[in-house]
């Protein structure tokens, strides 16, 4: 018993980024007691054992090494169903099933970080100021205290959000000089060579990323609330997401596979300026691009994976399997949510023209 116990408190004081020193102190032995039971010298008084538990947030059972599999189960399911909600559940549903997931494992930082987004889209809408401070003090723990670089940042970067939106800027750029300069990243980092003899797929990944967040840098650029939005900025917001569309082209040629999902979306917004101008038949090119692109991205989902990009520039990259560094909507498909976007009362004057009528038909072939 004292192999499974111990191993099994070092991976639970790992998992939660605590030191031999804090879990001591907290359950009142000495660190070389700790030390003592992870390198099998020993185990727990039984009357720890339920001090131990409550301490990690597990039953004794899990702490002895039963049921640890059903455990590690639970929480991959809970994850699952936090992803599923994240695209088709109400914000009410997101953040009772996350309080819910919470109490029961208030030391898994995944669960902790997804409940202060939730709570932080419900503050979006209400700015109660209770609320602010539950989700900064729930993204700080995750932000300082997770292992997890991937949750970590990703609290980070939520954290800069929420100090961005009530202007508390210095705030903010404190935890932006906690991110690493994009000089010093990973990928470029990898790029220039570390002698494995995979320094092109190193280069291809970074030209697959840049490509992506450029695209992504542009949209912000045309659509970001503090930024000008009127009539007089409207053909060049059209220009700039042409252009976003044409780099994609550069680099992937015509095989886009997930990627035509950002040209459909792009495709939408330019229809929105043009419908906005007048130009109801360059808003009807628009959309049927942006329904071409729907199509072929629902069609990439479900035969592309494996599938290696056929440009030159990038053909060492896969269409990969979702992860924690890609994922896709895979509730709905990328058709049912530009149907979506269709409902807008704004197409109401083209809704019976023959073209929009086959656009939304065609759509719907694909919506799920």
């Amino acid at each position: 018993m004292n192999i499974k116990i111990g191993a099994i408190i070092k991976k639970l004081r790992a998992e939660n980024n605590i030191t031999q020193d804090t879990l001591a102190t907290a359950i009142g032995v000495t660190p070389q007691a700790i030390s003592r039971w992870e390198s099998e010298g020993g185990y727990p008084d039984i009357e720890l054992l339920p001090v131990l538990a409550d301490f990690f947030s597990v039953s004794t059972d899990e702490l002895l090494g039963y049921k640890l599999s059903e455990r590690e189960q639970e929480l991959a399911n809970i994850k699952k169903e936090m992803e599923r909600l994240a695209e088709v559940g109400s914000v009410e549903e997101r953040v009772a099933y996350a309080r819910n997931a919470f109490a029961h494992y208030p030391n898994d930082y995944e669960i902790r970080n997804h409940l202060a987004v939730c709570l932080y889209f419900v503050w979006e809408e209400t700015h109660d100021e209770a609320l602010f401070k539950e989700v900064e003090s729930l993204l700080g723990s995750v932000a300082n205290d997770c292992n997890d670089e991937n949750i970590r940042y990703d609290a980070i970067n939520t954290l800069i959000t929420l100090y961005g939106e009530v202007k508390q800027s210095e705030k903010a750029k404190e935890w932006v000089n906690r991110l690493a300069p994009m000089k010093y990243c990973r990928e470029i980092a990898l790029s220039n060579g570390i002698g494995d003899g995979k320094t092109k797929f190193y280069i291809q990944d970074e030209i697959d990323k840049l490509v992506a967040r450029l695209g992504s840098a542009i949209q912000t650029l045309v659509l970001h609330e503090e930024l000008p939005n009127d009539s007089s900025t409207w053909n060049d917001k059209i220009e700039m997401l042409r252009i976003s569309n044409q780099l994609f082209y550069t680099i992937y040629g015509d095989d886009l596979m997930y990627h035509h999902s950002q040209l459909s979306f792009n495709y939408w917004i330019i229809s929105t300026y043009q419908m906005s101008l007048g130009k109801t038949e360059d808003a009807l090119d628009s959309l049927e691009k942006m329904c071409d692109h729907a199509v072929d991205c629902d069609i990439s989902y479900q035969k592309d994976r494996g599938r290696n990009f056929t440009s030159f520039l990038v053909d060492t990259q896969i269409y990969p399997e979702k992860s924690k560094d890609f994922h896709e909507l895979t509730e709905h498909t990328q058709c049912y949510y530009r149907l979506d976007r269709l409902q807008s009362v704004r197409y109401d004057c083209i809704r019976q023209d023959p073209r929009f009528v086959s656009i939304v038909e065609k759509l719907n072939q694909y919506a799920k």
